[in-house]
């Protein structure tokens, strides 16, 4: 049995000297994150028959000098261990205002604020994947194929494109992925990727909400994939846990194993195992971090954390628009799509702070159809916990639970004005998705594949 982990989105925040004054961002712990990585480091260290790490990029908060050099220094002690690693880069890893500044193309002179250029990632982490990579993809310089063992193969994508509206893959490199599909299944060997960005929508709002952080063209290209032969693509980026399975239309299973940051709630990283054509993939939390968490455990420290940010998030929807827009990328939302809507938001914020679901039901005349159980519940603790629930993977509010039906109920009300614009934004069965953000039934932790 082969066995592999893999982290995403480890946001490593360096600089040397520190800061006074720690920063945060998003549902990231930015401060936190040397003791995080330390700590699933020495985990992965210590774990037995298990010798290959897979990062799935934005391994840095922002592409800073010092926080590669933290990073690196990590990475080297890891492999000196005995340890392999292999990993791809993405967008927070390098500056990215390097083509507005820079128009001419010629070499820069300084790097702006430490930041790495992305021509530079490449040599950084050749010798994480890159320099005993079986196949290399020359047309974006930072694809490579790995041979994890004997039958079984790992496609590692960067998905980039131009680091800003679009990330994917264009021709050349599709053209390179399905080819490099085509060898190992004629070698007779197993073969599965990872890249940054999600392939399948970590939940239905996502696309809806943030399309650009979707792997480019992700409808055509996971089919492609998935005709081609590749059952399954680990990513990240979302900050979210899911598993979403599809069928194609031609009747191929594909999967997106879509994992959540390892610096934000909740905690965890995906355990790989692979028998023969069987992938078993699990979840496992960070077990501890050094640092000062109050008394509480790592998993109560990311949930705190990341509950304090959505509070933050729903009063300054009642009350500041501008600090809602700023803090809405941690959550892959747009800032202009805030400000583009501030009067909905804003009365939606200051009436979802009091109201109860009971409350809500009487207004929307459908309180007789809101469960009783249901009620009492105030609509923003039910909020914060829905969002937790999606990036947790946790989504278990079935159409036959308390709240289930209470969604459901809301929802018929709602549709009226709803429906159009909702429908602009590829919405067609407006209570089908409001439960959809509440349940979801297929498991998120853990998930069986036959690769053949």
């Amino acid at each position: 049995m082969l066995k592999l982990w893999q982290f995403t989105d480890t946001h490593f925040y360096q600089r040397d000297p520190m800061p006074a004054e720690l920063p945060r961002s998003g549902q990231k712990c930015m401060a936190e994150s040397p003791a995080i990585l330390d700590a699933a480091l020495a985990e992965f260290l210590a774990e037995p028959d298990c010798d290959i790490l897979l990062l799935s990029g934005d391994l840095t908060c922002d592409g800073h000098a010092d926080e590669h050099r933290g990073l690196l220094e990590r990475l080297h002690k890891v492999q000196a261990a005995g340890k392999r690693i292999l990993a791809i880069t993405a967008t927070h890893d390098y500056d990215q205002a390097k083509q507005e500044r820079n128009e001419t193309g010629l070499p820069p002179l300084e790097h702006p604020e430490g930041k790495v250029f992305r021509e530079e990632l490449r040599e950084l982490y050749y010798a994480f994947g890159p320099q005993d990579a079986i196949a290399r993809c020359e047309a974006d310089g930072f694809s490579y194929v790995a041979q994890l063992a004997p039958g079984y193969r790992l496609l590692c994508l960067n998905d980039d494109g131009n680091g800003r509206s679009f990330c994917g893959f264009d021709e050349n490199v599709m053209a390179w992925i399905l080819a490099q599909i085509a060898e190992a299944q004629a070698a007779g060997e197993y073969i599965f990727g990872m890249t940054h960005h999600p392939s399948q929508p970590p939940t239905p709002l996502y696309p809806v909400v943030s399309k650009r952080d979707m792997l480019g063209n992700w409808e055509e290209c996971t089919r492609t994939l998935a005709n081609a032969g590749l059952r399954c693509l680990f990513t990240g980026h979302s900050h979210m846990l899911n598993i979403e399975p599809i069928v194609t239309p031609e009747g191929n299973p594909y999967w997106d194993i879509n994992t959540s940051a390892l610096v934000g709630y909740p905690g965890v990283f995906r355990v790989l195992e692979l028998e023969g054509s069987l992938l078993k993939v699990s979840t496992r939390a960070i077990k501890d971090f050094q640092w000062e968490k109050g008394g509480l455990s790592a998993g109560e420290y990311f949930k705190t954390y990341f509950d304090s940010l959505l509070r933050e998030i729903i009063e300054s929807a009642a009350n500041d628009i501008h600090r809602l827009s700023q803090l809405s990328g941690g959550f892959s939302v747009d800032a202009k799509t805030v400000l583009k809507n501030r009067l909905p938001i804003t009365l939606a914020g200051k009436f979802f702070n009091k109201v109860t679901v009971g409350g809500l039901g009487t207004l929307l005349w459908c309180r007789c159809k809101i469960p009783k159980p249901a009620r009492p519940l105030s609509v923003k603790e039910l909020f914060l916990e829905i969002i937790r629930n999606i990036f947790a993977g946790e989504e278990h509010y079935g159409p036959d639970t308390p709240v289930g039906k209470s969604v459901l109920a809301v929802a018929h009300r709602l549709e009226p004005l709803l429906r159009k614009p909702l429908g602009k934004l590829g919405v067609t069965d407006v209570p089908a998705f409001l439960l959809s953000l509440v349940y979801d039934e297929s498991p998120d932790d853990a998930v069986e594949i036959d690769l053949a």
